[in-house]
């Protein structure tokens, strides 16, 4: 809990720290931004901080999230040690999700979605990873290039790369139609090796 901070907009639109005994309210509604300390991952920096901004969608918002599972915590408990995966269940004993939980819930979600016949996937290959590999895809296709997505991953090296399938029908979106364009080209090397410059001193290139 002690990891996290919220932010908002200012009169200026200056981003400012929401102090953590904020109001539920201005957390779940008025959060543009959060931040969130990593002190351990896999593949990644340690102690390393990210910064989420707000998608303005009330249920797909990685800000919304975060302040949902917060504000819950908080209900419980006033310790900032306690972690982000703690959940009270009916009963009111604390429980924490585990990597199970979550890819159970994703296999639940894209046996709901049919993603075998919708997306060409087996359900057999969705797990805890799917969320990391899906991510790098997702803004590989949006546009964004290999420094951006690394550094969103947090990935130390080039690991990430092995995240973005070439399976993806996006990914060779106008290759063909680029490769059947014939380009009138002259291998640079091919002068060193051979006089080419009766073959090539009149030929117009584009």
């Amino acid at each position: 809990m002690r990891d996290i901070a919220f932010y908002i907009k200012d009169k200026r639109g200056n981003l400012c720290q929401l102090p953590r005994n904020a109001n539920e309210k201005w957390i779940l509604d008025k959060a543009v931004g959060a931040t969130l300390r990593l002190s351990n991952q896999k593949n990644g920096w340690k102690n390393v901080c990210i910064h989420q901004h707000a998608t303005g969608d009330k249920l797909v918002c990685p800000v919304k999230a975060l302040a949902r599972i917060y504000c819950s915590i908080r209900k419980h408990t006033s310790d900032p040690d306690c972690l982000l995966s703690s959940y009270w269940d009916s009963k009111g004993i604390k429980r924490n999700v585990t990597h199970r939980h979550i890819s159970n819930g994703l296999k639940l979600a894209a046996t709901a979605l049919n993603y075998p016949v919708t997306r060409g996937i087996d359900i057999d290959k969705i797990d805890t990873h799917s969320l990391r590999a899906g991510g790098a895809n997702a803004l590989s296709l949006a546009g964004y290039n290999e420094t951006q997505i690394q550094k969103m991953g947090r990935w130390r090296g080039q690991t990430f790369k092995e995240y973005i399938s070439d399976q993806l029908a996006n990914t060779s979106k106008g290759m063909s139609k680029a490769m059947s364009k014939t380009f009138k080209f002259v291998c640079i090397s091919g002068g060193i090796l051979n006089d080419i410059t009766t073959q090539t001193i009149n030929t117009a290139y584009n």
